[in-house]
């Protein structure tokens, strides 16, 4: 309803993607991933810097291959079962209230 009064997001178009990253990571951000990879934490076992930026990718293709190396980390949701992928919404809310714990707590 108003949360965009009250919560800082930005909206980047995908063609300015790789220039917003590292203009951030130039200005001292920490670039976060939500993708599951080789080297990702489990993001209940993460550990939010206070600057950082969340990268998500799209459902069922996610984060493209060209952003990955601009990641500082990646981070991903431990998930039981088959199905191994969550609505980037979904996701996006979880990454977003793990990170309230550690800063609103």
């Amino acid at each position: 309803m108003s949360s965009d009064l009250w919560v800082p997001c930005q909206e980047v178009r995908p063609a300015d993607i790789a220039a917003f990253l590292a203009t951030k990571k130039r200005d001292g951000w920490v670039v976060l991933g939500l993708e599951q990879a080789s080297d990702s934490v489990p993001l209940h076992r993460y550990t939010f810097p206070p600057r950082a930026v969340l990268l998500l990718g799209a459902e069922k293709t996610g984060i493209p291959q060209e952003l990955l190396h601009l990641l500082d980390v990646c981070v991903e949701i431990p998930q039981l079962g088959v199905i191994r992928s969550l609505n980037v919404h979904v996701s996006a809310a979880c990454t977003i209230w793990q990170w309230s714990q550690q800063f609103l707590s």
